[in-house]
């Protein structure tokens, strides 16, 4: 099948082939991080949690209770160091998402990078095909050969997009779930800061 692709696509079919395997590769990588990264916290057992770990009734490390996503990470950084005021909270709180956040971005400027490059691989090899056809038609070729050469030379803008597609589609996926995950830990900044500085006293079932 491959061989068969390369013979129709010529020389634009490496890159093309090299593409696919990296947009494979990369979703098939990034959906493992996910996977392992993106977990949701339950608000209200993590507000509770908060409140038993500084009046000293938890361990440090039951902060978030088995949850080893990345928000939980963040939180059990920024709180096992007790940040004193409002403004130390913040500090603290941007620190690590500085540190941990571009982990869930790596690699997905590679992927919209070939969403967007393999239709003009596709179009490139297109376009090298029909000059290929147009000449063989000058020097006598029949009106049969040149159907065939244009047939194959779209074929490479076929491959092209059915790369880009998939791509696309999960290049933005993959940064929904980013947005998805900062408005989240925004508003738990919100939530613990109002509880630990503001005096804060809304009741947690």
């Amino acid at each position: 099948m491959i061989g068969e692709f390369i013979n129709k696509a010529g020389i634009i079919a490496y890159p093309l082939l090299l593409s696919a395997f990296l947009v494979i590769f990369m979703v098939f990588e990034r959906s493992i991080i996910y996977f392992l990264k993106y977990r949701s916290i339950k608000k209200t057992k993590y507000l509770r949690d908060i409140k038993e770990f500084y009046n000293d009734q938890a361990d440090e490390d039951n902060l978030i209770v088995k949850n080893k996503g990345i928000t939980a990470q963040i939180y059990n950084a920024v709180l096992s160091k007790k940040p004193v005021n409002k403004e130390q909270f913040q500090l603290f709180m941007d620190a690590e998402e500085v540190d941990k956040l571009p982990e869930l971005e790596r690699g997905l400027g590679l992927l919209n990078f070939l969403a967007q490059a393999s239709p003009t691989l596709g179009l490139l090899g297109t376009v090298s095909g029909m000059i290929n056809t147009f000449q063989v038609l000058g020097i006598g070729g029949s009106p049969e050969q040149m159907a065939v050469g244009i047939s194959e030379a779209l074929f490479t803008t076929a491959a092209g997009l059915v790369i880009s597609l998939p791509a696309l589609a999960f290049y933005h996926y993959f940064y929904s779930k980013i947005d998805k995950l900062v408005n989240q830990m925004d508003n738990l900044r919100l939530e613990t800061k109002n509880l630990l500085y503001n005096g804060y006293k809304k009741e947690i079932d």
